[in-house]
């Protein structure tokens, strides 16, 4: 590989084509990394060249914040090479290899800013002509950059020879295929392939050879599999975008964007003018993506549910999910340290990974989408009658747990979560509908009518349809949406299955909710005595047990409500429990009173103090981290893991992650020696990608002239504070450079009687990004050794 391709330094490869090589580059004379496209010819054509330069210089005067602009074009020994801005992240087509299918939101939020994008280049004449997912890349804030308009052409000019093509046969239009004829709506329709791989998880045209992907695109109509699930507007939208026939397609990408505008924010007559449940939910589904909180909601708790269990490759997924986000990161660690949950751990708890040992993998999801949605359901102009359906849901979570818990039935954590979105349908519509909210309580009021009957009044559909729709789009499980349908009136039977189980658990903790939220003082008692008897075969409780399972559950949203700083007094909801907990238990007024001490704040979490370690974690960026006390606290954690007896995996789980958090790295990875092969493999690690780039860690034990060898060999801890620092650049491995994209790195390498047996790799992005003081420098030593010391134990 040249050292050089023009004026600028060439520090690696990023990706490799046919006809095109990829190289991060960096401009000693703006001091700034770029990327530089090479493309070169089977015979020297400097006609070509001319051409592409001419091109080039077009596009270079493209200004977006779409847009990954040209900086500079030129030859080099024959070949053309284009300067680009260094965009650091990954490209769609690598996102969504690793996501898989989007939501609808999400998909549309990425193509709608692509598709202003394209229109502007449209506007200044130029087709992009290969528009597809690895052309458009996302930036570490998840904005789309489209790229590589190298073989744009301007509009009007001359198309190729016939026997030639130009872009990539999956993404070409119909006509593009048959008549060799190029537009605007070539990229429409490129773009509304794209969409549709966002949508369904895979390309819209698919075949063995480029000649079946291309009859197919000429000839079939693509259709979205029946798994997709797209509503019948988008997918209107999307099937317009892909018409064969250019006339009947979107005329322009302008065109495009105002569809999936309208279809994002609709005009407010369309509930009107349109018919049956399904419409309705589909307007209202349009009017909620339309705020901006709920595509947030929407994503996180997705993300979190599509990690199913509690193998250790979900462990990892649901703690680097969490610790994307610092703020999240520190409320959950602060509710597992609270009352309720430490006397189960033993000690305080400084890592999501340590929760996860403690709690138990669906506890800790079950925290977090807890603090994840009470985080998306403030908002200033309703957070009263908010609070009120929110603590509801959360004692009919607990209520449940508790009840499964004292009649000895199973699923106690996923028990919790389907009685907790039991009433999805009455939060959101709270939220996003707070007019038509209250007029679903005057209709009750003034008709006596039930809350289902009087939703399907206002907004067309009942709450429990509502809230059922979300969570299929919010990726619950069948198993779990099912339990949200309500039980019918009478006698409830004993369950059989395990969805029949999880239902009337649901059913039962909602109805004694009603119960608390609903009956007059006077009335509670005979209230009660109804629930338990239309329980009474399915759920083997009397009354004493109920009385005192309330009683705790009360007490446990009182420690709840008291942790995240949530005013009980200031809410009607946490005034009945009180006036409840006091009628059935006097013992139970010390709990619920504990949070209307001091705490008089109006909903929002307080600033934190202590092992978490920042200023004001509301606030991440303003969070200061204390490294000292993560790190001290983590050895702590470990201490009280190893003396509690642990498993490996585990422990080394919770030294990462200590580290990670404490440190600021980008990228934490734990490598361990494979005794067959002789070499050095990755595990796994914390961080964007991490446990992809550990695949690439694989390294021979034996001697190789680079900076990994001489740490294992030598026990030696190193900081490289630069890889292309000319003393020490030539021992950097090429495997590493092409894997890992951080410039500066430390190695912590853990060896038993001079042996390694294992490494542990941090990582900062930017060259000298790595600077670790001497006190934390010790402490992380101590977690090397813990490390050793588990290892020892473990074998």
């Amino acid at each position: 590989m040249a050292k050089k391709i023009g004026r600028f330094e060439v520090r690696g490869e990023l990706g490799r084509g046919a006809q095109s090589t990829v190289y991060l580059g960096f401009d000693a004379q703006l001091q700034r990394e770029v990327a530089i496209k090479t493309v070169h010819f089977s015979k020297p054509d400097p006609a070509q060249n001319q051409v592409l330069l001419d091109e080039a210089r077009t596009v270079g005067k493209l200004r977006h914040a779409n847009i990954v602009p040209i900086y500079e074009a030129g030859e080099d020994g024959g070949d053309l090479y284009l300067v680009f801005e260094y965009v650091p992240g990954k490209n769609l087509a690598e996102f969504l290899r690793d996501c898989g299918a989007l939501s609808a939101v999400k998909a549309v939020g990425i193509l709608r800013p692509i598709l202003d994008a394209v229109a502007q280049a449209h506007a200044q004449g130029i087709i992009h002509r290969d528009l597809k997912p690895s052309n458009i890349l996302l930036d570490e804030n998840g904005t789309p950059r489209v790229m590589d308009f190298g073989i744009a052409t301007r509009l009007g000019s001359v198309s190729e020879s016939a026997d030639e093509y130009s872009g990539t046969p999956a993404y070409m239009a119909p006509e593009y295929v048959e008549k060799r004829e190029s537009s605007e709506r070539s990229d429409v329709f490129a773009a509304g392939l794209i969409l549709f791989e966002m949508l369904a998880g895979r390309r819209a045209v698919e075949g063995s050879n480029i000649f079946q992907v291309m009859h197919r695109i000429a000839n079939e109509d693509v259709k979205l599999p029946a798994s997709a699930a797209v509503d019948e507007r988008l997918s209107g939208i999307l099937y317009k975008a892909l018409a064969r026939d250019p006339s009947v397609r979107y005329q322009s990408a302008t065109q495009f964007a105002e569809a999936l505008d309208n279809y994002l924010d609709p005009e407010e007559d369309a509930a009107q003018n349109a018919g049956g449940k399904q419409a309705t939910l589909d307007f209202l589904l349009r009017r909620m993506r339309h705020k901006s909180d709920f595509p947030a909601l929407s994503e996180s708790v997705s993300a979190i549910n599509k990690i199913a269990n509690s193998e250790t490759e979900s462990i990892n997924k649901l703690s680097n999910s969490i610790l994307k986000d610092f703020a999240l990161t520190n409320k959950i660690l602060r509710l597992v340290n609270s009352a309720y949950f430490r006397p189960a751990g033993g000690g305080s708890i400084s890592t999501v990974s340590r929760a996860v040992i403690v709690l138990g993998f669906e506890a800790v999801r079950n925290i977090a989408i807890t603090v994840l949605l009470f985080e998306h359901l403030q908002n200033k102009s309703n957070a009263n009658q908010l609070k009120e359906d929110f603590l509801r849901a959360n004692l009919a979570g607990i209520l449940a747990k508790d009840i499964s818990a004292v009649a000895q039935m199973r699923d106690l954590e996923q028990t919790f979560i389907c009685a907790l979105f039991h009433s999805l349908g009455r939060l959101l519509s709270q939220y996003y509908f707070p007019e038509e909210s209250d007029e679903i309580r005057r209709i009750m009021a003034q008709k006596n009518c039930s809350e289902d009957n009087a939703a399907l009044q206002v907004l067309g559909i009942s709450f429990e349809d509502m809230g059922i729709a979300i969570a299929r789009q919010w990726g619950f499980p069948p198993l779990i949406v099912g339990t949200m349908r309500k039980l019918p009136a009478g006698p409830v039977k004993k369950p059989v299955t395990q969805e029949e189980r999880l239902r009337v658990l649901s059913g039962y903790s909602n109805e004694l909710c009603d119960v608390i939220a609903q009956a007059t003082p006077e009335a509670r008692d005979r209230e009660m005595k109804k629930a338990m008897t239309r329980f009474a075969s399915a759920v083997s409780l009397d009354q004493k047990e109920l009385q005192q399972t309330v009683q705790r559950a009360v007490e446990e949203i009182a420690e709840f409500a008291r942790i995240i700083h949530l005013n009980l007094q200031q809410t009607t909801f946490g005034k009945q429990m009180r006036q409840f907990a006091r009628g059935s238990a006097q013992e139970g007024r010390a709990a619920v009173d504990a949070s209307n001490g001091d705490d008089s704040m109006n909903g929002t979490l307080l600033r934190e103090s202590g092992p978490l370690g920042t200023s004001d974690p509301d606030d991440p960026g303003g969070a200061v981290v204390d490294a000292q006390a993560i790190l001290t606290a983590g050895i702590q954690d470990i201490s009280n893991t190893l003396v509690d007896g642990f498993k490996l995996n585990d422990i080394l789980r919770i030294i990462l992650e200590t580290m990670y958090r404490a440190m600021g790295f980008k990228r934490v990875v734990l490598c361990i020696r494979d005794a067959k092969s002789g070499c050095m493999q990755g595990r796994f690690g914390f961080g964007p990608e991490a446990n992809e780039i550990a695949k690439a860690f694989r390294f021979p034990l034996t001697f190789t002239p680079d900076i990994f060898h001489a740490a294992t060999s030598k026990g030696a801890d190193i900081l490289i504070s630069d890889i292309n620092d000319p003393k020490i650049a030539s021992r950097i491995p090429d495997w590493y450079r092409k894997a890992v994209p951080a410039h500066s790195f430390v190695l912590l390498p853990l060896n038993i009687k001079g042996n390694p047996v294992a490494l542990i790799y941090a990582d900062r992005d930017e060259p000298g990004g790595i600077d670790i003081p001497e006190k934390e420098l010790s402490l992380l030593r101590t977690l090397r050794n813990q490390a050793v010391l588990a290892i020892k134990q473990g074998s």
